[in-house]
C-alpha cells in the first residue's frame, strides 16, 4: 500500500538534479535515463536501459529506486540503488518505491530482478527487510571485500624481505600494459587447449584485456612464460580496485603470488592512490581465506557483498 499523500513517478528527462544526491557516484550517470552500457568502467559492455522511480511528497523529491533491464540478453534486471530521506523513513516510502520499481520491470518485460548491497553499511538491514516483505530470495553472500591504504598493507609480515625471499622462485615482474599482444594471444591459445587459468580470472575477461591501470597492473613470467597477474581498475585518483589476480596453480602453493601483490602495491604508492579495494568472489574460497587471515589486519573496512531475487510476475 502507498502512503497517503505519497506520489509516486516513474522519471523522465530531466531528472531534476535533487534525486543525483539519491544514488551512488558511479549510477548519476543513469539518471539522464538513456540506453546505454553497464560499466564501462569495469570494461562491461552490456546494452541496459535504466529506469528510475521517484517518490514526492507536496511535490518534493523525498526517494528514488534506480533500476536497470539488460537490452540485448536475458539477464534479469537490476535493482541498483534505493534511497529514502531521513525524515521519510519508517513510513512505508522504500517498500512503496519497491513495489513501484518491481511493477515497471515487470510492464518492460523483465521476468527476475536481483539485487546487489553491501552488508553492515548503515540502513541496510532495513533495506533487506523491505526485500523480505516484498517477497525476495533469501540473501546470500556474493563477495568479501576489504578497503585499506597501500602503505599500511605493505608493513604487514608477509611482505617483510625474508618473508619474500622464502616465496619468490624467480618470477619477472613486469608492468602489465608492455605485454606483446602476440602473447596474450598465445596465453589465450594455451588456456583453450588445456584450460589451466580458472573461470573469471582470464585477463581477457576483463575488458577485453586492456581495460586497466597502466600505473599498477603487473603480469609474472617464469622461465619466459606468463604465469600470473594483477589487474587493477582505477575507480577514481584516490580508489584502485584489485580486479583480477592469479597465479598459475603449480607456483600458488605457500602464496607465491604475494611478490605479484607487493608489486602492485608499490606502484600503488607511487601513484599516490589513497586506499585499495579487494574483493574476491566467495567462490574462490582460498582468497577469501587470504583476506580473513592476512588483508584484515592492516584493512580499514571489510565486509562482505549479499544479494537477493525475485521472480515477476508477467503484467
Amino acid at each position: 500500500m502507498t502512503p497517503d499523500d505519497l506520489e509516486l513517478r516513474s522519471l523522465a528527462p530531466p531528472v531534476d538534479a535533487a534525486f543525483e544526491a539519491m544514488t551512488f557516484p558511479t549510477y548519476r550517470r543513469l539518471l539522464s535515463l538513456e540506453p546505454t552500457v553497464r560499466h564501462p568502467e569495469q570494461g562491461d559492455a552490456r546494452s541496459i536501459q535504466p529506469l528510475a522511480i521517484g517518490a514526492f511528497r507536496a511535490g518534493r523529491p523525498v526517494g528514488l529506486a534506480l533500476a536497470e533491464r539488460p537490452l540485448a540478453d536475458a539477464a534479469p534486471a537490476e535493482l541498483l540503488s534505493l534511497f529514502v530521506v531521513e525524515s521519510q523513513r519508517g513510513a512505508g516510502v522504500g517498500g512503496a518505491l519497491v513495489a513501484a520499481a518491481e511493477g515497471e520491470l515487470a510492464a518492460a518485460g523483465a521476468a527476475q530482478v536481483s539485487a546487489t548491497w553491501t552488508a553492515g553499511k548503515p540502513g541496510i538491514e532495513r533495506v533487506e527487510r523491505i526485500l523480505e516483505r516484498r517477497g525476495w530470495s533469501p540473501p546470500e553472500t556474493r563477495t568479501v571485500s576489504a578497503r585499506f591504504r597501500p602503505e599500511a598493507m605493505l608493513t604487514l609480515p608477509l611482505f617483510s624481505p625474508r618473508h619474500l625471499a622464502a616465496l619468490d622462485p624467480g618470477f619477472e615482474i613486469f608492468p602489465w600494459y608492455e605485454l606483446p599482444a602476440d602473447e596474450l594471444a598465445r596465453l589465450r591459445e594455451s588456456n583453450a587447449a588445456r584450460r589451466w587459468i580458472s573461470d573469471g580470472l582470464e585477463p581477457w575477461s576483463y575488458g577485453g584485456g586492456r581495460a586497466y591501470d597502466p600505473a599498477t597492473s603487473v603480469g609474472a613470467r617464469y622461465r619466459g612464460k606468463v604465469v600470473g597477474w594483477v589487474l587493477t581498475e582505477r575507480i577514481d585518483g584516490r580508489l584502485l580496485r584489485w580486479t583480477v589476480s592469479f597465479l598459475e596453480k603449480s607456483l600458488s602453493r605457500r602464496g607465491r603470488i604475494v611478490p605479484v601483490y607487493k608489486a602492485s602495491l608499490e606502484r600503488a604508492v607511487e601513484a599516490r592512490y589513497e586506499f585499495c579495494l579487494f574483493v574476491t568472489p566467495v567462490r574462490f574460497p582460498t582468497m577469501v581465506r587470504f583476506i580473513r587471515r592476512w588483508i584484515s589486519r592492516r584493512s580499514e573496512f571489510v565486509g562482505e557483498t549479499r544479494g537477493a531475487v525475485k521472480r515477476l510476475a508477467a503484467p
